[in-house]
């Protein structure tokens, strides 16, 4: 038979107290998010599935309050099985949401559709479209796509952008100075391609964007080509093709224009990478393309434009990681032990790391728990993200490697060797920062990688405080 509840561990079922609030106060009603109309000029017509509507609309409104009340950046709806599976995304995090029944889940999918001014009748192409929403008296957009799925249903991705919170500038996303400097240098030659790659959501488009913005607009003329789906760029000139023309003429127009620096949608075609890259003598392009990884992007690059070309015009892939940030309010210091610093390639001066709080004994019943010692984020203890990145740079050394021997493993070792910057080297920038911990590091690298022996941080002793 279950014991009675242990009134000092919080009920999961219940939101976090807030900052400052007593944890045995009853908890507030959930903010109730409101809906502000479609985005991109479209028009949501209510009143034509008034039945829809009032079958749905509520449950809606209820489920996108829920997944900000608890900072969710994506909400995912997928029909399973005669039933729809909801899950929210924290920080990168899958958080199980609601298991919905099918009827009512498909419903749910179709009014966001309608509140987006999408069809709703429409379940055999995929959709994109947005809201416009107020939420503790902030703006948010909440970006929709659907895509179909086998049984004539859809799965919903919906992404919450806070529109107080601009990522545009290299600064706004962490991205060190001499990074930054690196992409205005390829840049300022007027001429050669730098692509964006990474998984989905791990903020490809936002990193292709700050890599935009590393250009110095006073001094070149950058123009955009891109749709952002109603992102505005920072002094940087829109331009929309004439009917009918193709990229070449799109191109030498631009060029009459004296263009420096051109911003394009994501690279998806062989034909259009193989216009770009004849053009990469002509002027500069920044733009995705669709890899996981600089190595997946560079092999397709080669496969789309031929070898020659790629030596000749690409001047450097970037990609980045998202990984949590330890939580302010509760993250705790140590002295790290001189071999960790030496392992990790920190200097030997380095004092202080942090790390999440530890448990308390469990033998001790008055210890503080990790809830206790932190309502804001509910005990996690990590609140928000940073981005660690990486750049391969197409030295004349690594031209070479890409030329003579292709394979992920001599390319890494290169660029070791001429200290380029890698994912896990700038992660751990990130951990001298106090920006995060090892055990966060060691979490996103060993993800679906074979298990390595750990990183072991030294006991911690009395130290500085936090």
């Amino acid at each position: 038979m279950a014991g009675k509840p242990d009134p000092k561990k919080p009920d999961p079922k219940k939101p976090a107290p807030a900052k400052g609030q007593n944890p045995d106060q009853e908890a507030p009603e959930i903010e109730q998010v409101l809906f502000q109309g479609p985005l991109f000029g479209r028009e949501a017509n209510l009143k034509a599935h008034a039945k829809l509507v009032q079958a749905a609309l509520v449950p809606v409104k209820q489920l996108i309050s829920d997944a900000m009340s608890r900072r969710a950046h994506t909400i995912h709806m997928e029909p399973r099985e005669g039933r729809v599976a909801t899950r929210f995304m924290v920080d990168g995090i899958p958080v199980p949401a609601a298991a919905l029944p099918g009827p009512k889940g498909m419903a749910m999918i179709q009014v966001v559709k309608l509140l987006a001014g999408l069809d709703p009748a429409d379940r055999k192409t995929p959709h994109t479209g947005g809201i416009k929403v107020e939420f503790d008296k902030l703006q948010f957009h909440l970006m929709i796509d659907t895509a179909p799925v086998a049984g004539g249903a859809e799965k919903l991705r919906i992404k919450i952008e806070n529109r107080k919170v601009v990522r545009q500038r290299p600064a706004d996303v962490g991205m060190p100075d001499s990074m930054k400097m690196k992409i205005r240098e390829m840049t300022s030659e007027r001429s050669g391609i730098v692509l964006v790659c990474g998984p989905p959501d791990s903020g490809t488009t936002t990193l292709s964007i700050v890599a935009l913005h590393c250009v110095d607009p006073y001094l070149y003329q950058v123009f955009n080509f891109a749709d952002l789906h109603g992102r505005e760029l920072i002094n940087v000139t829109d331009f929309k093709p004439e009917p009918g023309h193709d990229l070449e003429l799109s191109f030498d127009r631009i060029l009459r224009r004296e263009a420096d620096v051109l911003f394009m949608n994501p690279l998806t075609s062989p034909q259009d990478a193989q216009t770009i890259f004849r053009y990469g003598e002509k002027v500069a392009f920044i733009m995705e393309i669709p890899a996981n990884t600089p190595y997946e992007a560079l092999t397709r690059i080669i496969e789309w434009v031929g070898i020659d070309l790629v030596l000749k015009n690409l001047r450097c892939i970037l990609t980045q990681k998202l990984i949590r940030k330890l939580c302010d309010d509760c993250k705790q210091a140590f002295r790290p032990n001189p071999l960790l610093l030496k392992k990790l390639g920190l200097p030997p001066e380095t004092t202080v790391l942090y790390r999440a709080p530890q448990p308390p004994p469990p033998d001790d019943p008055k210890a503080v728990t990790i809830e206790e010692l932190c309502a804001p984020c509910a005990g996690v203890p990590y609140h928000g993200r940073a981005a660690a990145f990486e750049m391969l740079e197409m030295t004349d050394a690594m031209k070479e490697v890409v030329a003579t021997n292709r394979t992920p493993d001599a390319i890494r070792r290169q660029m070791q060797a001429e200290g380029q910057t890698t994912l896990q080297k700038d992660a751990i920038r990130l951990v001298a920062q106090g920006k995060t911990s090892l055990e966060e590091i060691q979490r996103v690298f060993s993800s679906g990688a074979p298990k390595k022996k750990p990183i072991k941080a030294a006991p911690r002793p009395p130290g500085p405080p936090k």
